[in-house]
């Protein structure tokens, strides 16, 4: 019988503190003070700062002096970093066309399935990762290896703006729709109708995001 490893004591510290962000449990602009958190979660400040040091590069903590605090919403930000986005995933798609085999789709439509089961039980944290379960297999099948990393370091500085508009059961109904519509366009292998989606999704995910900013 295979023995199971024990995750990293500074794995489970990022993942417990991630939650915690993106659910709203530690409030945008709060500040992070390592005692506190040590203490609250029982883990040593050796683990506890590697975790802190990756949710840093992720853009869901920064530093400021001596001080760090969790990110704060702001419009210019979640504007460039989507205007960024939109240019970089509308190229994966136009690359990707054609290029995704069956058993891709099949993946993509069981995390679609996921997605509608996680809304009926009202799951915000699950939609969120499932959504990005969802880009991510279409990165997957990008052949360019840059520009998947420049998207994903773009994907990851936004993860605080898509958690706050998966908030919303409204938007997570349309974001569904749009998924389907964009997965539809690329099993027809219509690069144009896809990269069209795409654009249009996130247009639509710039819009529900600015409604709480």
């Amino acid at each position: 019988m295979a023995l199971t490893i024990p995750e990293p004591l500074y794995q489970q510290a990022y993942k417990e503190l991630k939650k915690l962000i993106v659910t709203g449990k530690l409030q945008p602009g709060e500040k992070v003070i390592m005692s506190k958190l040590a203490e609250q979660y029982e883990i040593s400040r050796t683990p506890l700062r590697e975790a802190l040091r990756q949710l840093q590069s992720e853009g869901l903590i920064v530093q400021e002096q001596s001080m760090m605090r969790i990110v704060e919403l702001d419009k210019k930000d979640f504007l460039e970093l989507y205007q960024t986005r939109l240019v970089l995933e509308k190229e994966v798609i136009s690359s990707i066309t054609n290029l995704i085999p069956d058993e891709g789709f099949a993946k993509m439509e069981t995390v679609l399935k996921e997605s509608e089961a996680a809304m009926k039980q009202g799951d915000p944290l699950k939609i969120l990762e499932l959504n990005t379960q969802f880009h991510e297999l279409m990165l997957s099948y990008c052949p360019n290896q840059r520009l998947i990393q420049l998207l994903n370091h773009v994907r990851s500085l936004l993860l605080i703006y898509r958690a706050n508009i998966n908030k919303k059961s409204k938007n997570n109904q349309e974001i569904l729709k749009e998924h389907k519509e964009i997965l539809a366009a690329l099993k027809a292998g219509n690069k144009l109708e896809a990269v069209k989606l795409i654009e249009k999704h996130l247009l639509n995910d710039q819009t529900r995001g600015l409604e709480d900013l």
